[in-house]
């Protein structure tokens, strides 16, 4: 039973990874691909199961040895970058933004307003800002009196808190109206910068949503790529990781992830401790140092908040 077994789920998850791999155009296996390297890894281990099972067979296939050696390769690949990727720890950062999809659903106001006591930013960046939230960030607005908010009764009303007056900020939207983005643009210790928060549809429950994200996401590459400033942050619940191929259809030759060297930190989704990703995502224009990276605390979302230690020079 355990050989049989073992072999099945080996070839359940390596499917999964090849099939979520080869057809990410089709917004099924996005999602899947979201997971692929979860898939991954669970391939690999039923494959050590799966020899150890046979271990005292004298006929052994060799195929069911190569996934021992290339899987591990494969995954390293995926996740070295979170690990072992450019970083600046040890510098002193002189600006903190945060990032955090509220959730329309939410109704434990309070949760929020203990974590922002505790965890102190210069821009707070909110997802999800329904009418029924907006009555409850007061607290945020007398902290960070600059902002600007695009209140939606789904789920894609945005906002942008800041300590430093903002030279300039505007709304974009993307895809329509009901989806709209911020950029706003101020100065830390007179470098311009620019951030850019916003909230891509997902990609379900259609081809069509899918093909919606993906528009956004050429739309704000090219918005990027076009900024006048040196200085750029790109922030947000991106609906997204960086497994999937579409997600290259974001990501500008001007950024970097600032995760790249504080590990994974997935920060969606909060209810589901196993199979955690990390769709909510913070990159920075090349120039950004990054001194630290990390998911905040539990606020009865589904998603924590990631939060963003940089200097800019």
């Amino acid at each position: 039973m355990l050989t049989k077994w073992s072999k099945i789920l080996f070839f359940g998850f390596a499917i999964f990874y090849l099939a979520s791999k080869s057809f990410y155009q089709y917004f099924v296996f996005d999602m899947l691909v979201q997971y692929s390297i979860y898939a991954l890894a669970l391939s690999f281990i039923f494959c050590l199961i799966f020899n150890y099972s046979i271990r005292k067979e004298k006929k052994k296939s060799i195929l069911f040895l190569f996934p021992i050696f290339i899987f591990p390769y494969i995954i390293y690949q995926n996740v070295e970058n979170f690990y072992f990727g450019e970083n600046s720890k040890g510098e002193n950062p002189n600006f903190k933004i945060i990032s955090i999809n509220i959730f329309s659903d939410n109704n434990k106001f309070q949760y929020l307003k203990d974590y922002l006591k505790t965890e102190n930013s210069d821009v707070l960046v909110l997802q999800e800002l329904t009418p029924a939230w907006q009555k409850h960030v007061d607290f945020v607005r007398k902290e960070y009196p600059y902002f600007k908010e695009e209140v939606r009764d789904n789920n894609f009303g945005i906002a942008i808190y800041s300590k430093i007056p903002f030279d300039t900020i505007i709304t974009r939207s993307y895809d329509n109206d009901m989806h709209p983005s911020l950029i706003g643009e101020l100065k830390i210790n007179g470098k311009p910068l620019s951030i850019l928060a916003t909230h891509p549809v997902p990609p379900l429950p259609n081809q069509a949503r899918f093909e919606r994200r993906n528009k956004q996401y050429q739309l704000i590459k090219k918005e990027i790529d076009h900024l006048p400033n040196k200085n750029i942050i790109l922030i947000g619940d991106l609906n997204s990781t960086v497994y999937s191929p579409n997600f290259k259809l974001v990501q500008s030759d001007r950024m970097k992830d600032a995760r790249a060297g504080f590990g994974l930190n997935n920060s969606w989704n909060a209810f589901i401790p196993l199979f955690r990703t990390n769709i909510d995502q913070c990159w920075v224009s090349k120039d950004i140092k990054v001194t630290n990276f990390y998911r905040g605390k539990d606020i009865k979302s589904d998603h924590f908040p990631i939060v963003a230690e940089l200097k800019i020079e």
